[in-house]
């Protein structure tokens, strides 16, 4: 992946909304040039061929229009009515395993109620597999895409309602929530932009987040389980292959080529991107640069034949998909050897790592379903290792994206810990991720009773 921190204004305008918390403002109607026709083979080249790459569903079978009726259904009044709520509030989530305290489980029970309507008709887009939001992507790196609060905080109360439905015991439900985090999630796994790839695997996170919480906390039925499986595993087919990412580097690369049509308009780009993004310096070093002759075809060049290099990196299965990481980095010392200001500066991170961890909570989830499959048949217990889900409960055991070994699993009292190695590489003996160390989690304390 090619990209650093917020490298355009559709990441950096979205960041602001995300981080600021202001409310939903969704776009009147949406743009799509149908008249343009891409040969299945061909990625886009420009804004308007990426605009119209990202196709409109058939008329009433959109899961956005759905997802948008229920952002705005949704009753957030502010800060003071979730303060005291765990995963969209200030609480933290509670310890799998752990009774809901009174006073949380209340606040919890009026907040979901309040927002019945919103979750009503989010379970309404779970019936669609397809998605368009409302969006000009013709505006290149301008395009806004303010729907992503919105699908944000509305994947966070759908987790909120699947740990009170638990908690109440209300397994069918609760496994429906856990589904409707997941709907939302996959909602934008054809967007072609980064920060809604983004959004998606946190969202995905999220919905492996619920389970743990759900099956902490009740007994799933044999069809909740069935559902759950197949649900997760279309996340992890597609996560596997890296399709939502790898269009996401398609529609970065169409809105950046058109920059390089003159120095004015990349200038102007850079011009919009705050201190955070290019400091002041390097900017004015930049556009100095692109002024020389020959200087802006050789920038585009090197941004063209390095995404191309990207691309074919992408096609590896993880964890040698990982080297995409090394690949950007070598590209970035390149360009700043040969003095390409603009290449040096935009290849400098990857987010190979949040893919990675995706497609890892995935296994994980796919992984503690069938644990409760073959809990169910066998008299409370879990298995001793994982090669016991085979062929039965699971096809085989799910390999770590990260390092290529068997997912970690560990019996421990009633319950097990189950986990990836996690971006730091190591195996830290399922200790959860503090900042930048540890492990991917998936745990059971103790199973509830039957």
């Amino acid at each position: 992946m090619a990209w650093s921190k917020a490298k355009t204004a559709v990441v950096a305008g979205t960041a602001l909304i995300l981080a600021a918390g202001t409310s939903v403002v969704l776009i009147k109607g949406g743009h799509s040039t149908k008249a343009i026709q891409l040969p299945p083979s061909r990625l886009p080249q420009t804004p308007a061929e990426l605009d119209a790459w990202y196709v409109e569903p058939p008329a009433g079978q959109n899961a956005a229009t759905f997802n948008l009726r229920g952002i705005k259904a949704m009753q957030i009044k502010g800060a003071d009515q979730i303060a005291n709520l765990p995963v969209l509030g200030k609480l933290p989530t509670p310890p799998p395993g752990t009774p809901l305290p009174p006073p949380v489980k209340s606040a919890l029970d009026v907040f979901v109620h309040r927002n019945r309507e919103a979750l009503q008709f989010f379970a309404q887009g779970t019936q669609y597999e397809q998605s368009r939001y409302p969006m000009d992507l013709t505006q290149g790196p301008d395009t806004q895409l303010p729907h992503l609060f919105g699908i944000k905080r509305s994947m966070q109360m759908s987790e909120m309602a699947a740990i009170l439905d638990a908690e109440n015991n209300d397994e069918k439900q609760a496994a429906d929530d856990v589904l409707l985090v997941l709907s939302l999630a996959r909602s934008l796994k054809a967007e072609p932009v980064l920060i809604s790839q983004l959004v998606r695997s946190a969202g995905v996170s999220l919905a492996v987040d619920a389970l743990n919480q759900v099956v902490n906390r009740t007994t799933l039925s044999p069809e909740s389980l069935t559902g759950l499986s197949k649900a997760f595993q279309s996340t992890e087919d597609s996560d596997a292959r890296g399709e939502g990412f790898s269009r996401a580097m398609a529609g970065e690369r169409a809105m950046h080529l058109a920059l390089f049509e003159n120095s004015n308009k990349l200038a102007r780009y850079l011009s919009t991107l705050g201190a955070t993004d290019v400091p002041d310096e390097l900017r004015r070093r930049i556009v100095e640069h692109l002024k020389q002759p020959g200087s802006l075809k050789e920038e585009q060049d090197y941004f063209e034949t390095t995404f191309q290099q990207l691309l074919s990196a992408r096609k590896e299965a993880f964890p040698g998909r990982l080297k995409v990481a090394d690949l950007i980095r070598q590209r970035a010392s390149e360009a700043t050897a040969r003095g390409l200001l603009f290449c040096g500066w935009y290849f400098v991170s990857s987010s190979i790592n949040r893919e990675a961890s995706c497609l890892a909570n995935v296994r994980l989830a796919l992984t503690a379903v069938a644990l409760e499959q073959f809990r169910a048949a066998h008299d409370n217990r879990y298995p001793v290792s994982l090669s016991e889900l085979a062929p039965n409960y699971l096809g085989a055991t799910l390999m770590d994206p990260f390092d290529g070994q068997p997912l970690r699993y560990r019996k421990q009292g009633a319950g097990y810990v189950l986990y990836s190695i996690g971006p730091d590489l190591k195996d830290d003996g399922g200790k959860r991720m503090d900042g930048k160390n540890g492990d991917i989690v998936f745990t059971v304390v103790t199973p509830p009773t039957p």
